[in-house]
């Protein structure tokens, strides 16, 4: 935080606006990492308004998908809601395949919570549909995990077995700790 708190300065000395936006955007995910939620809102809000003077559409829908994480983990969901059809939108628009899975994977968890099931199903079906596409194994495996967890809800256990221990075998292919561990949590509450 403090190497950005410097290229901030020296931006605004500049006057850099991109570059201005760019360090908003990290310092906002730095606090957000931190549990200072309303202050990486206020940052991403910065950035939000940089990046539509400065026009800059791809900037602009991640801006919207991290405000939406915030709002999400704030419990506000339909706001949440909101910001990621602006970002699907943007996304579509632009034809960015990457940041639409995710938004797909995103809104699908605000169903969850919503106890919407099957239009989070859908929205992780098509997010796994563009991951394979794009080559996308993290992605992959995480909506595997995703719709394991649907189906756990939905007391299909064998079916959500399979995803679960696909999503644990790619996550340690990948050498992800942190996912591999949650992807064996999952596993081991789907065998009890």
């Amino acid at each position: 935080m403090t190497l950005h708190k410097q290229q901030e300065a020296i931006c605004q000395e500049l006057g850099d606006r991109a570059g201005l936006q760019a360090i908003y955007g990290n310092q906002a995910l730095i606090l957000k990492a931190w549990g200072r939620l309303e202050e990486a809102m206020a940052l991403h809000k910065r950035e939000e308004g940089i990046c539509q003077e400065l026009g800059d559409r791809i900037g602009l829908a991640r801006s919207y998908g991290n405000q939406a994480l915030i709002l999400h983990k704030l419990d506000r969901l339909e706001e949440a809601m909101a910001l990621h059809k602006r970002e699907e939108a943007i996304c579509q628009e632009l034809g960015d395949r990457a940041g639409l899975q995710r938004s797909y994977g995103n809104q699908a968890l605000i169903f969850q919570d919503w106890g919407r099931l099957e239009e989070a199903m859908a929205l992780h079906k098509q997010e796994e549909a563009m991951c394979r596409e794009l080559g996308d194994r993290a992605g992959l495996a995480s909506s595997h995990g995703n719709m394991a967890l649907l189906l756990q809800q939905q007391g299909r256990i064998p079916e959500a077995r399979i995803l679960a221990a696909g999503a644990l075998a790619i996550f340690r292919e990948l050498n992800m700790p942190r996912e591999t561990e949650q992807a064996q949590q999952l596993l081991d509450s789907l065998s009890e």
